[in-house]
């Protein structure tokens, strides 16, 4: 699909984050003004596209609203949140807080501005719960049972209520676990298997080693949301799930990656991990019927990619 956005002034909430960042690179690239919010609590200012304008302030602030007013927005991305399910295990409250209202406070102000061509709120495949039929198609049930999965399901349950009540130019997408550059989250394992080769450590696995999980790339990610926001006026108030077809158990990633880099991970299994969704992948196909869109990067091509930008970030560290 080769049809671009007309150049338009976006606000990307978690634009220092992880995927906001890739996200705002290619906005940016494509000629569009952005302007990124952020609390740095997990971002880096210094992921930040110079060409973007920054704000540093927390999604649950009132100044939202008028940052939308004063900077004219047209078009919203929603990545911004608290994204572990560990730390919201230890610290429930705040988790929901900011994943729930947070994103309430995103969509409140959204409503209030009343003119914007295109809002994409990012969901996870967490808000699913946990579901004894997989893959997870768009229709499946949102349960999630637990902190994290609760704030994720909440959130994206309120979303649609924004659409379906007052009618906002709503999207919503769930995406698998994904990897790439400028994960500093290093209790994910593909970050913490690249941290222990290029430091030499221990690999600690906190869960049993046997838990399944979906890999995307970044950047097919942020491909997703994309041709999300250029189809916007055929897809409103819909769901999509972005994932690939790499689909491996904890253990299957470290094997993995050790022959893909021909080396050896050096690994302890703890099994402490709490609350943990045992299985999880993603039924893609409505993404790929509608949108065009699939994941351009073998797992390999993003484990190589990756693997070098984290041995030149440890390395000058």
């Amino acid at each position: 699909m080769s049809k671009t956005l007309k150049p338009t002034k976006v606000l990307v909430t978690g634009g220092a984050g992880f995927i906001g960042s890739y996200l705002v690179d290619r906005l940016i690239k494509e000629g569009h003004k952005v302007i990124v919010v952020d609390n740095l609590s997990s971002g880096r200012r210094a992921n930040v596209n110079k060409k973007g304008k920054f704000y540093k302030i927390d999604i649950r602030s009132p100044k939202i609203h008028q940052i939308l007013k004063k900077e004219k927005i047209e078009s919203v991305f929603h990545l911004a949140a608290q994204p572990l399910v560990e730390t919201a295990y230890k610290n429930p409250v705040e988790t929901l807080e900011i994943n729930i209202m947070g994103t309430v406070n995103i969509l409140e102000s959204c409503r209030l501005k009343g003119d914007l061509k295109s809002i994409i709120v990012i969901s996870s495949d967490k808000a699913y719960g946990k579901s004894k039929k997989l893959p997870y198609t768009e229709e499946t049930s949102l349960l999630g049972d637990h902190p994290y999965d609760v704030s994720k399901t909440a959130a994206d349950l309120i979303t649609q209520t924004y659409f379906k009540t007052y009618n906002l130019p709503i999207v919503i997408a769930r995406f698998s676990n994904t990897f790439g550059p400028r994960d500093f989250n290093f209790s994910r394992i593909i970050p913490g298997i690249f941290e222990s080769i290029i430091k030499n450590k221990e690999l600690l696995i906190r869960s049993d080693g046997k838990m399944i999980r979906e890999y995307t790339y970044v950047k097919d990610i942020v491909d997703g949301c994309i041709r999300l926001s250029q189809n916007i006026d055929k897809i409103k108030g819909e769901s999509f799930n972005f994932g690939s077809k790499n689909i491996f158990s904890v253990i299957e990633v470290v094997k993995k990656i050790e022959e893909i880099l021909d080396v050896k991970v050096n690994y302890k299994i703890l099994n402490i991990a709490k609350n943990e969704i045992p299985e999880q992948y993603l039924d893609w196909t409505k993404a790929k019927k509608t949108l065009g869109w699939q994941p351009k990067y073998s797992f390999e091509e993003g484990i190589r990619e990756s693997f070098n930008w984290y041995k030149d970030y440890l390395v000058k560290k």
